[in-house]
């Protein structure tokens, strides 16, 4: 409302615009109205300086009043010093008598030159120990000034670069003509030390073939495995002894190794009762291996039939029909342990009218996609070929790149086929016999995008509330966080960090209490302080799938001592995702977590701000007068409204205009003047309001106080 108010002031009258202010109350006795007014001429204004940086002071002088002068921001005598902080123009009037005042006096100008803050950015919000990085402050056309978090100067130029040992906050002034700006909204880069992992096994000794499963904790990042897989947990089936290790990788940092998990596996026992000799049967030209399988072997056993004495060589495409060669049968137990190999020597006798082997194992090929990495661009295939396919060929629909065509096969995606958003793979062996009755064999499969993970927070500030604790007065700003699952899957291990040091230590305000409540589901850390390592005040919990929780932060500060009262600030939430994978965002002002409702929250990440306009609050049995009113019939504002009037207590109002006439008067008034007058010239047309501009006010309470002011009229 001040501002549409001054706004249409300006526009009407140019050549005034008046800084209001609320000052203490001015307490008189109640003067009779005068009968006869000789109004006083307007005081003529000289002030110490017509130009200043901000926070310096200006002395302005009213003179030739005989009465008393009372000055557009409140105050009253022949003298006062103000301290604007912005350009402000100041004018007065000559009070004679209640009743009795001056036009207003010429208008003196105090320009403040003081530049704007430049913004600044940083290279990396996010930096290893010694990790060197870059800011660059902008929208300075003078010296920039760095300043240290203990708030001395440290360097001058545009860009700052360094290698940081810890989290630390930056900022920057500008100076220009000689004036400093206030500092830039402080901007924290944060030093990454990842903690070691700890991880472990469920099984320590297993035998060759059995699974095992593969845990770490303790790593609020990226766990990566020694052999370079990634994930807080995987199963491998080991075929020898081996010790495990893993580092947590946050962003290019990376933690110690974490301390080796040994994995014992016990070599095979157990030796196979079979024919080591096969021959075919005319007229087939193959033979099928399981006739190897005698009844003196376990019954509990399953056969796998392999092309070499390993467990990791390729198992034979069509068992039941093979050619001559040497293969090898795996015996393998009910918990997954295998055997020794025993070797099977197929021989095959040439037969007349002989049925083609590739009638007997004909030609089949499937693919099985072994991972999918979207975001490196990177799809890894396997074929599966049976009977007697041997040659195979890849092909995609897409754009990309074969790296390798083999039976594991490894595919650069292509930008066409990022934005399609699935690629489809074609395998195909060819006709084994060429013009023969066989024929060849084909498989199709499409690789589409996995479903994004995304969660997205927002961060809104209620109005600040003063509050009185013993003999200090603290502000209380109460944050709204709202945390929401965007993705496909449910989300768990909910984390919200919100840095106070950042946000008000390092401007020097005093951080007093601070209380979390949040909605089930959610796990507030009951060690939050936000300052130093306790910055995380949701520690767990879950989200299903379109879901949203609320968390509320409330913070009491002292900011006596602080060198600004503005203060902003981005809170931070991570999620794991069902295959363990980690989402982030960064908080955008208000209470929507996509403001731009382009479905993804992660490019929003707008800081929440609030100004304190005052160190002193008014007292609660203050009485509160408005700087102005808009009486144009919409509804709102429309009345001149004086709130906080105690019980009993009646109003007279005297309204006045620039040139020192009694306007409107009221001796028992209710909060009804919409701005139409009853005294004067105007009085005798009551469909015409007042004019939009700046009026003198003076309020007189039946309890002996007196308000002299000045309000503005807008339409």
């Amino acid at each position: 409302m001040r501002r549409q108010l001054l706004n249409k002031f300006t526009g009407n009258y140019g050549w005034l615009i008046i800084w209001l202010m609320t000052f203490g109350n001015v307490v008189a006795m109640t003067y009779p109205l005068a009968d006869t007014c000789q109004n006083p001429d307007p005081p003529v204004i000289t002030g110490s300086a017509k130009a200043i940086c901000r926070n310096e002071l200006v002395t302005l002088i009213a003179t030739g009043c005989t009465g008393t002068v009372i000055w557009s921001n409140g105050d009253i005598g022949n003298t006062i010093t103000v301290k604007p902080q912005q350009t402000t123009k100041y004018t007065a009037i000559c009070r004679a008598k209640p009743g009795c005042i001056s036009c207003f006096a010429e208008v003196w100008k105090i320009t403040v030159n003081t530049p704007n803050a430049p913004t600044v950015i940083a290279s990396s919000k996010l930096v290893c120990p010694n990790e060197p990085v870059t800011l660059t402050a902008s929208n300075c056309a003078g010296t920039v000034h760095w300043i240290s978090q203990d708030g001395s100067e440290q360097n001058t130029g545009s860009v700052w670069i360094g290698n940081l040992q810890e989290t630390t906050v930056f900022r920057a002034t500008c100076e220009q003509n000689n004036c400093n700006s206030n500092p830039s909204i402080p901007i924290s880069v944060q030093i990454a030390t990842p903690k070691t992992p700890i991880i472990s096994a469920d099984k320590q000794e297993i035998c060759i073939g059995q699974p095992v499963r593969l845990s770490a904790s303790g790593c609020i990042g990226v766990v990566r495995w020694m052999d370079g897989v990634e994930g807080l947990v995987r199963n491998i089936n080991p075929t020898n002894t081996l010790n495990y290790r893993a580092v947590c990788q946050v962003g290019s940092c990376r933690s110690d190794s974490s301390q080796p998990v040994l994995v014992v596996v016990q070599p095979v026992a157990q030796k196979l009762n079979l024919l080591t000799t096969l021959y075919n049967r005319c007229p087939f030209q193959t033979v099928d291996l399981s006739k190897a399988i005698t009844d003196g072997n376990s019954s509990g056993l399953r056969y796998e039939f392999r092309t070499g004495p390993s467990i990791t060589a390729s198992t034979v495409q069509s068992s039941g029909a093979v050619l001559t060669g040497t293969y090898y049968i795996f015996g393998r137990t009910a918990d997954g342990c295998y055997t020794e190999p025993t070797a099977i020597t197929v021989d095959i006798t040439p037969c007349q009218n002989a049925i083609p082997p590739c009638l007997s194992s004909p030609a089949t090929v499937a693919i099985r996609l072994d991972s999918l990495d979207w975001t490196k661009g990177i799809v890894l295939l396997k074929a599966q070929l049976g009977g007697l396919a041997n040659v195979h060929n890849w092909q995609s629909d897409g754009g990309g790149l074969f790296t390798s065509t083999g039976i594991n096969a490894r595919y650069l995606l292509s930008e066409s086929d990022r934005q399609r958003g699935a690629t489809r793979f074609t395998l195909s062996v060819p006709d084994p016999d060429g013009s023969g009755p066989c024929v060849g064999a084909s498989v199709q499969q499409t690789v589409a995008a996995p479903a994004r993970e995304l969660i997205g927070l927002s961060k809104k500030v209620s109005e600040p509330i003063w509050v009185a604790d013993g003999k200090e007065r603290l502000v209380e700003l109460t944050y709204q966080f709202i945390v929401a699952n965007m993705g496909k899957h449910a989300l768990k291990d909910i984390q919200i960090a919100d840095n106070l040091d950042v946000a008000f230590a390092s401007l020097g305000a005093q951080i007093h209490s601070i209380k979390v409540q949040a909605d089930s589901g959610l796990i507030v850390n009951s060690a939050y302080s936000g300052r130093g390592i306790d910055t995380t005040l949701i520690n767990g919990g879950n989200l299903p799938i379109g879901g949203q929780a609320r968390v509320l932060l409330t913070v009491r500060l002292n900011v006596s001592l602080a060198n600004t009262l503005t203060f902003s600030n981005i809170a931070t939430v991570q999620a794991t995702n069902i295959s363990s994978g980690i989402c982030r965002d960064r908080s955008t002002n208000g209470i929507d977590v996509d403001p731009d409702q382009n479905g993804n929250p992660t490019d929003n990440d707008e800081p929440t701000s609030i100004v304190l306009h005052s160190l002193q609050p008014e007292e609660s049995e203050t009485v509160f007068i408005p700087e102005g009113f808009s009486p144009n019939g919409d509804g709102i504002n429309d009345r001149f409204v004086i709130q906080r009037v105690p019980v009993g207590v009646t109003v007279q109002l005297d309204i006045y205009n620039r040139w020192g006439n009694l306007v409107y008067q009221n001796l028992n008034y209710t909060n009804d003047w919409n701005g139409i007058a009853n005294q004067g010239v105007k009085a005798a047309d009551v469909k015409q309001g007042l004019p939009d501009g700046t009026y003198y006010y003076q309020i007189r309470l039946s309890d002996g106080r007196e308000f002299v002011r000045f309000l503005t009229l807008a339409r």
